[in-house]
């Protein structure tokens, strides 16, 4: 499952927004974020994207230099251009370290991530975009919107086994009672 832990992030754009529950109107927010990471991370999203989309470099001068058979640094398939990634995820934890002391830091709960692109790059890097769905304190909304088209450092941290399946049975008691 994908997560991030510290990664410098860049805020391309934030969104905010009210979302209706019920009668009920509360602040929500669209935060799209951009990283530039190891192309590793496409097999968080399927076991065969990193190998479908890389190859292994046939410069003969940088194969003596890496010994590692998982290493794909050439792109299959140059012409390509971004991919969008149909994969999403609820229940995170997102946490925007903001200064120093981490008393700044934004904490959003329960929000989803959605949204991918990968923009796959020559030489094993990947730059990936992708959107998370947040319901921040106008506090925090204050303060990152502050860092649009700033580079942050985040942690993104996927549910628990025991937090989806606790979802998964209120959602059930909800649609029963309904």
């Amino acid at each position: 499952m994908f997560s991030l832990q510290n990664q410098r992030a860049k805020l391309i754009n934030l969104n905010p927004r009210a979302e209706l529950h019920g009668e009920d109107k509360h602040l929500a927010c669209d935060l799209k974020f951009e990283i530039k990471v190891s192309n590793d991370v496409l097999s968080e999203f399927h076991p065969s994207l990193k190998s479908a989309l890389y190859k292994k470099e046939s410069d003969a001068a940088q194969g003596e230099l890496i010994d590692d058979p998982s290493h794909l640094s050439g792109l299959r398939f140059p012409e390509l251009g971004p991919i969008k990634w149909g994969w999403e995820g609820a229940g995170y934890e997102v946490t925007m370290h903001i200064g120093v002391s981490g008393k700044g830091n934004a904490f959003l709960l329960d929000c989803e991530v959605d949204s991918f692109r990968f923009a796959c790059q020559e030489g094993g890097t990947v730059v990936v975009s992708f959107r998370v769905i947040a319901h921040p304190d106008a506090a925090d909304l204050g303060r990152m919107c502050e860092l649009i088209q700033q580079e942050v450092e985040i942690t993104l941290t996927p549910p628990s086994a025991d937090d989806l399946l606790r979802k998964q049975m209120k959602e059930m008691e909800e649609e029963e009672a309904a």
